[in-house]
């Protein structure tokens, strides 16, 4: 039997909303749940990292939007809501209203009536105003954040081998191979994200993978790791085997 939890609850009880969008359930709401006391403190940037990264990935939009909820963020959280309507354009208006009514016990009235209104009414997506920590807003706000924002854009504030090792904790395996390549790309001299990546592609066999990765790294301007011969060897008599 499938036992469903709760993902954001709205205990508001003055609420006139329907009951079917009080409350967002997953059968596995594992990868919404960062409780762990090992994470790293800047969990949070790594996840904005992830979303302006890949806009379009709906679970880091939804894992973002619960983070914030669980640590009483307020502003960070209507900047999560704000941005997640920004990317959806107006789809996905069923799940955009679970996250709006489910967290309106941590945002304030008037927060909550910018994103009510915006999905009672046909508003133009482009005239949404987040604040500081909106990524996909267009600067209604003030250009000063945006400026601020791309002077530290290509600062590297994050290690990339703890972000992925967050992602396999949670089973988000092909976001913690998307890590761990990139991160090769700009650290070819650092073994173990080599050694990571190549554990992920074997415990997968990810085969289509490891060649696009293997084809790229023997380009790099570093002597290839010897362990990329070994999975090499693996694939191959695995293929022969067949």
């Amino acid at each position: 039997m499938t036992i469903y939890n709760q993902l954001i609850t709205c205990n508001d009880n003055n609420s006139n909303e329907p009951t079917e969008f009080n409350k967002f359930l997953l059968s596995d709401s594992k990868a919404f749940t960062f409780t762990d006391n090992k994470l790293p403190d800047n969990f949070l940037e790594n996840l904005v990292f992830l979303v302006t990264r890949k806009p379009k990935r709906l679970i880091a939009h939804i894992q973002r939007i619960y983070h914030c909820y669980q640590i009483n963020s307020q502003e960070q959280l209507f900047a999560a809501l704000i941005d997640l309507l920004v990317v959806l354009n107006r789809r996905g208006l069923a799940i955009s209203r679970r996250m709006i009514i489910g967290t309106k016990s941590k945002l304030s009235g008037e927060q909550y009536k910018i994103l009510h209104d915006f999905m009672a009414e046909d508003f133009d997506v482009a005239l949404l105003a987040g604040n500081q920590y909106s990524v996909f807003t267009k600067g209604l706000i003030g250009t000063g954040n945006l400026v601020q924002q791309l002077e530290t854009s290509n600062k590297q504030t994050y290690d990339p081998l703890v972000l992925a090792h967050d992602y396999i904790e949670y089973s988000q395996l092909d976001e913690a191979k998307d890590i761990l390549e990139r991160a090769i790309i700009n650290q070819p001299q650092r073994l173990e994200l080599h050694q990571c990546l190549l554990e992920l592609y074997k415990s997968t066999r990810d085969t289509s993978g490891f060649i696009t990765m293997f084809n790229i790294v023997s380009g790099l301007d570093v002597a290839m790791p010897s362990d990329w011969g070994t999975l090499q060897a693996f694939f191959n008599e695995r293929k022969n085997e067949r």
